[in-house]
This record gives structure tokens, C-alpha cells and sequence, in this order.
């Protein structure tokens, strides 16, 4: 990873903490379908800064699902997803492209193992939910490319990730429609998919609760008759003092009239049952023993609270052990009607509930189910599998599933996924009535909703890629063809790239100009190359100029301290190799102040000006450089010179120099110029840099200077 830009990290912070804060809030579609927008962030941060500052950015902004979901996996998923993307942004993938590549090979796969290794989903939700995230996946990141196409800003982020190649304008506008149209079908489809499931969520619970309502009215009207009738029979056999085989008669007789009571009985007060119908129960029992029903809640709320009591289910004795739901009210005496003498019961046929079951039976996926106020079973249709008699025991789903409506689990308590949707009414005994859908058959429509939208998607994507294909060609081919028109290194000049009238009229108009500015053009070029021309004359000129300069002294016209230090290497070299010697003269002219404030500074310049002449008239060889040291001092270096001779024709020069008569015309004044000289001989593998050589000459000249002036040291240098 390369070093970390402050200004980057920063800037993959801020969209970190903007996605962390989207994503606490998931927006909720259906039961646990929600849409995450907050990875918009590191999709940004993918295209703009690359896989690790992505990385970055979807870790903070991940800890928001985190805490939404509550689970692990999301760091893990979508970190893969991140840095997939970064990765596909550096070799110039658009991200549309690398995220539908993602989620179909990688994605979707992972998430189907994590949720069907470590989760309790059920393997029919698993697949559902790898699909819904993978669409999930195509919305967010092509929302991130459009904001970022969308956004300047973005566009002059100096810091961000530059494409490899530059890309064509048919790629750039195929992409263009590609994420236009993704969006818009994945937003367009979520939202059709949210209402068509919103509104036949609403007619199913609709249709649940009119069913529990009817159910619940026919219910509790079966339950009503058939207490009124034991009421309105016990007031009948209270009319009459009646003899036991008269009220066994009565009690056959009322029974026949009401066929919804499996059985009916009579109890005396000690609640000894006294009359049964059928009478052979009876007769079937042994009567040395009868039958007492005095720990019986029917019983007790029926003789000591003297009312009309429906009592919840249970297990019957004596008759049989079946379960029993008893209605029974008090006897009286007719001559006392305030205390009762026993009671009558009648236990409903819990068979009757099925043919109230049944009364609604145009949804075939609705089931009933009727549980007591003890929370026990009385009936339950046949495809719940739940026993009468038993606890009703349920659970609610997981919180992650997100309804209106009430929903249920009972079969598969743990499971997180729910069951059944329901409604349900409390009778005025107290009694509920459950009506039950299943949740799978909702859940499945929704999933082929989905895998609908995505194979729509899949296609739309393959269409709007052609298309956009074919518009782009049908820009771009006549702007190819007027650049290759107007080209300088096109080989077709022959054949002519017209543009045709079905051309767009900007691009038509565009051809007409550069036609009508073409022969302009030439002429600009001819007349620019003429001046061309001209002016690299005088650039060769004034480079030749500016060179001389660099190299030359202004006033005395030899060469600067500059060149002497340059060219000295070349010199060197040529010596050493040819085992040469190289001489090295320092001169410096004597009193040339007094000559300065005597005469003037002209008269000074005039002075140099004469010493250069006689220098280069003396040292004229080709190998000779002569030099205007600095100031008053000149340097001479002669290559290959004459070891016995240069000493003497130094001395002569010296000599003859002194003997010069310098003139100002100015003033008319005559003046005479020495010069001390110190100079060395040595061979060219003394040294190879100047400063030494000319270091030995200057000592030679310091003792020139204070052995009298105008004198010449020469010495020669030992290796």
C-alpha cells in the first residue's frame, strides 16, 4: 500500500461517517427485505481513492449496519466488496460492471453459505435473501457512479485515481445509459414491488380478519344457542315438581331438540348425577355408585353461583374420557326459586366447530383455531396438526421481520422466519379464535417478484448496453469521420468522409466550419513556417552570441574563468594520455590600482584591453588558452608546450610588456604597465583540477610580487 495521504484519509472519513449514519436506518420494503444506502460511501471511495481507502470508509461506514443488524457478516462481506471494487477501478473497470460480476460469482454465493451455515433462516428464505442483496448490491453502487458522475466536484478531485487509458466516448455513454437505466428500473421495480406486496399484504389480512370476524360471530352464536337452551331447560324442568323417570323423559326429549349436546345429565344437590341422555350411559354405569360431579367447575358455578356457565375444555369421566366443554345452569324447586335442588349440563359436540371451519372455505390456505381461556386447544383444523386438549404453545418471529400485521410461529418455535399470519377475536367467554395463514405462500410471491426484477434487470442491462452501443456509434462515427477527413496522417485522402443528412445538426454544422476554415489554415501554416524559418536564423544567431558570451570575457574578449574551468579537463585528459606536460602561468598586473585612480577607470579598461592583445599575439598556438582570471589577473594554459622554452618565452613577454607605452586619447596621458608572473611545469597526471595547478602558481606568484614586482617565478611540479 502506498503512503497514506492525509487529505485522502480524510476525505474517506467524512464519506465513512455519512454512510455510517445512513445506515442506521435501513429503509424496510417487506418482512426482513430492507434497502441499504449508506454503502454508497465506500462505492465513492472505491472509484475516487482506490481498494483501501474504500476499505477504510466501509468500515466505519459498516459499523452503522452493525448496529441496525446486529451481525458479524457485514464486515466481512462488503469489505470483500470494497476492496473488489477498488481493485476493479485500477485496472479501469467501470464499478456497475465489477459489482454485477461481484454479487453473481462471489457475493451471492458467500452470503448463501454464511446464512445457511451460520443462521436459523429456513434453506426457501436463504436463496431469497442472497438474491435481495445482490440486487441490493446493483442499487447502491449504481447510485454511487451517478452521484459521482453527477457531482463537479468530483470530477476536479485532484487526489483521485486517473484511468490507465483514456476511455472512448462510446464506453463512456454506453455506461452512462447502463447506470441511468439501472437505477431507474431497480427504484422503479422496488417501488411497484412495495406497493403490489403492500396493498396484497393488506387484502390478506383483510380477508383474514373478515374470516376470524364471521368464524368468531358463528362461533360464539353456536355457543349462545346452546347456553340459552340449557338456560330456557332448566327453567322448564323448574316449572314442575317432576318424578325421576318424568325429568329422565323430559331430559331425552330436550336432547333430541338439541343435537349439538353429545350429552345432557341431571344432578342432584349433593351433585350426584341423577339423569343422563342418552339414558344408557346410565344403564351402563354402575348404580351402586353413582356418579358425583362436585369438584366440576361446571358444577359449582352452575349450583352455588346459581348461573348459566360454559366451562373451558377438559377431560371427561365416568361417560368416557374425551374432552368436554360443559354448559350447565340451576334447578330449582317450584316453590322456592332461590335455592337450587341441582343442575343441568350438556357438553357440546366439539365436531361442530369443523362444520363452522368450514363455512369459509374459499381460501384454501386459511386455517382455525379456537384455544379456551386456559389456553388449552379445543379446536384446531386438521393441517395445523395440534391435539384437542393440549397447550397452545407459540412465538412470536425474530424483530428482523418487519410487518404490519400480527404474525405467528407454532410448529417451529425456534425458527426466525415467520409462520403464519393471523387474526384473532376473544368471545365473550373469553375463548380466542385464531384464523391462520400460512407466511410461505406471501414470502414466495415476493421471491419471484424479485428474481423477476432481477432477470429483468439481467436483460434490460444486455438491451441498454446494444442500444446505447448503436447511439454512441451514431455520434461518434461521424466526428471519427471528419477526424479522419482533416487528419495530417490520414492515408485515405481519397475517399471522401461526408457527412451524411441523418447526422446530428451540431456535428453537421461542426464539418461545414472546419471545411471552410481548412484552406485558412494552410495559408496560417505557410506564412508560420516562413517565420519559423526566420526566427531560428536568429535564435542560431543569438545562441552563437549568448555562447561566446558564456564562454568570453566582454572587455578583453578572452576567455572567462568559466570556460578555463571546463575546458582544463579535456586538456588534462589529452596530456596524461600522451604522457605531456602542461604549463601554467598566473599574471597579475602590478599597481593597477594607482593606474585606476591616477588615470581613470578608462584608462584602466585600456590597460586590459592592451595586455589581452599582447597575451594572445605571444600565446597564439591552437592548444593555448589565455584567460581573464579575475580583475587585473590573467591565466595562461599551455598544452604540450616546450619544457626547455617556456620559461624564457614567458620571461620575453614580461619583458616586451613592460616596454608597451598604453595611451588615453582622452587626456592625453602615456603610461607603462608590469606584470608579476608565477608559473609551474608539470606532467598532466599532476592533478586533474585546475584549482591545484593554478594553487602552485599562485605561490610562485606571491613570491614574484614580494621579490620587487615585474618578475617571473617559474618552478617546476613534482608528482
Amino acid at each position: 500500500m502506498n503512503r497514506i495521504d492525509k487529505h485522502k484519509l480524510l476525505f474517506a472519513t467524512i464519506l465513512g461517517l455519512i454512510g455510517f449514519t445512513v445506515n442506521l436506518y435501513p429503509i424496510h420494503l417487506f418482512a426482513n427485505v430492507q434497502l441499504i444506502l449508506g454503502n454508497v460511501a465506500y462505492v465513492i471511495s472505491a472509484i475516487l481513492l482506490g481498494p483501501w481507502y474504500a476499505l477504510y470508509t466501509a468500515m466505519i461506514a459498516l459499523s452503522g449496519l452493525m448496529i441496525a443488524w446486529d451481525s458479524m457478516h457485514v464486515y466481512f462481506l462488503f469489505g470483500i466488496e470494497a476492496i473488489f471494487l477498488g481493485l476493479a477501478r485500477r485496472r479501469d473497470i467501470y464499478a456497475l460492471y465489477a459489482n454485477f460480476g461481484f454479487w453473481l460469482i462471489l457475493g451471492m454465493p458467500l452470503f448463501y453459505l454464511y446464512l445457511s451455515q451460520f443462521t436459523e433462516l429456513p434453506n426457501g428464505h436463504v436463496a431469497f435473501i442472497s438474491l435481495k442483496q445482490g440486487i441490493n448490491g446493483l442499487v447502491y453502487t449504481s447510485i454511487g457512479s451517478l452521484l459521482i458522475i453527477l457531482t463537479p466536484t468530483f470530477w476536479h478531485f485532484k487526489d483521485k485515481i486517473k484511468d490507465i487509458q483514456r476511455r472512448t466516448f462510446n464506453a463512456q455513454l454506453t455506461y452512462t445509459f447502463a447506470l441511468i437505466i439501472t437505477v431507474t428500473l431497480l427504484i422503479a421495480a422496488l417501488m411497484f414491488n412495495n406497493q403490489f406486496i403492500e396493498r396484497h399484504q393488506s387484502l390478506l389480512y383483510s380477508n383474514i380478519k373478515n374470516s376470524a370476524d364471521n368464524l368468531a360471530a358463528s362461533t360464539q352464536s353456536y355457543l349462545d344457542v346452546h347456553s340459552q337452551a340449557i338456560t330456557n331447560a332448566a327453567q322448564w324442568l323448574s316449572l314442575n315438581d317432576h318424578s325421576a323417570n318424568e325429568e329422565q323423559i323430559l331430559l331425552s326429549q330436550l336432547h333430541a331438540n338439541y343435537p349439538g349436546f353429545i350429552t345432557m345429565l341431571l344432578a342432584d344437590k349433593q351433585a350426584n348425577i341423577i339423569g343422563a341422555s342418552p339414558a344408557s350411559l346410565l344403564r351402563q354405569h354402575n348404580t351402586q355408585t353413582p356418579l358425583n360431579i362436585a369438584e366440576r367447575d361446571y358444577f359449582i358455578e352452575a349450583f352455588i353461583n346459581q348461573r348459566t356457565f360454559t366451562s373451558p375444555l377438559f377431560v371427561g369421566k365416568g361417560f368416557g374420557n374425551d374432552p368436554i366443554v360443559a354448559i350447565s345452569a340451576p334447578l330449582y324447586h317450584p316453590s322456592n326459586v332461590h335455592e337450587p335442588i341441582g343442575i343441568v349440563e350438556g357438553s357440546l359436540d366439539l365436531n361442530q366447530f369443523k362444520l363452522i371451519d368450514e363455512i369459509d372455505k374459499h381460501n384454501k390456505h386459511q386455517t382455525m383455531l379456537l384455544i379456551d381461556k386456559n389456553n388449552r386447544i379445543i379446536y384446531a383444523s386438521e393441517s395445523l396438526g395440534l391435539a384437542t386438549l393440549s397447550e397452545f404453545n407459540y412465538s412470536r418471529p425474530s424483530d428482523k421481520y418487519i410487518s404490519p400485521y400480527p404474525m405467528i410461529n407454532i410448529s417451529q418455535n425456534n425458527e426466525m422466519a415467520p409462520e403464519y399470519v393471523y387474526a384473532s377475536v376473544t368471545l365473550a367467554n373469553g375463548w380466542k379464535l385464531f384464523i391462520l395463514n400460512p407466511f410461505r405462500p406471501l414470502a414466495k410471491l415476493v421471491e419471484n417478484m424479485y428474481l423477476a426484477t432481477f432477470a429483468i434487470l439481467i436483460l434490460s442491462l444486455i438491451i441498454a448496453i446494444y442500444l446505447s452501443r448503436v447511439v454512441s456509434s451514431r455520434l461518434t462515427l461521424p466526428l471519427e469521420n471528419i477526424a479522419n477527413k482533416f487528419s495530417t496522417q490520414s492515408n485515405k485522402s481519397d475517399i471522401d468522409y461526408a457527412v451524411d443528412n441523418e447526422s446530428p445538426k451540431e456535428i453537421f454544422s461542426l464539418f461545414q466550419r472546419l471545411q471552410q476554415s481548412k484552406s485558412q489554415l494552410i495559408g496560417y501554416q505557410l506564412e508560420l513556417e516562413e517565420k519559423v524559418a526566420m526566427r531560428t536564423v536568429e535564435l542560431e544567431h543569438a545562441n552563437s552570441q549568448l555562447k561566446a558570451l558564456a564562454e568570453k570575457d566582454s572587455l578583453t574578449g578572452l576567455y572567462n574563468r568559466r570556460y578555463a574551468e571546463n575546458k582544463f579537463a579535456e586538456v588534462q585528459e589529452l596530456c596524461q594520455r600522451s604522457d605531456e606536460v602542461i604549463a601554467i602561468a598566473l599574471l597579475d598586473l602590478d599597481k593597477f590600482k594607482f593606474i585606476n585612480d591616477t588615470y581613470g577607470h578608462h584608462s584602466g579598461d585600456l590597460t586590459l584591453k592592451a595586455v589581452a592583445e599582447q597575451l594572445l599575439y605571444d600565446f597564439k598556438r591552437n592548444s593555448d588558452i589565455v584567460v581573464r582570471y579575475g580583475g587585473e589577473e590573467f591565466l595562461l594554459i599551455m598544452p604540450l608546450c616546450n619544457a626547455l622554452k617556456i620559461e624564457e618565452h614567458l620571461d620575453n613577454f614580461r619583458q616586451r610588456l613592460a616596454k608597451i607605452v598604453i595611451e588615453n586619447k582622452e587626456d592625453s596621458h602615456q603610461f607603462n604597465v608590469t606584470t608579476s608572473i608565477g608559473a609551474v611545469l608539470g606532467n598532466g597526471t599532476y592533478s586533474t583540477s585546475l584549482e591545484d595547478w593554478v594553487k602552485q602558481a599562485d605561490i610562485n606568484l606571491y613570491q614574484a610580487k614580494h621579490s620587487g614586482r615585474n618578475k617571473l617565478v617559474f618552478t617546476t611540479l613534482s608528482e
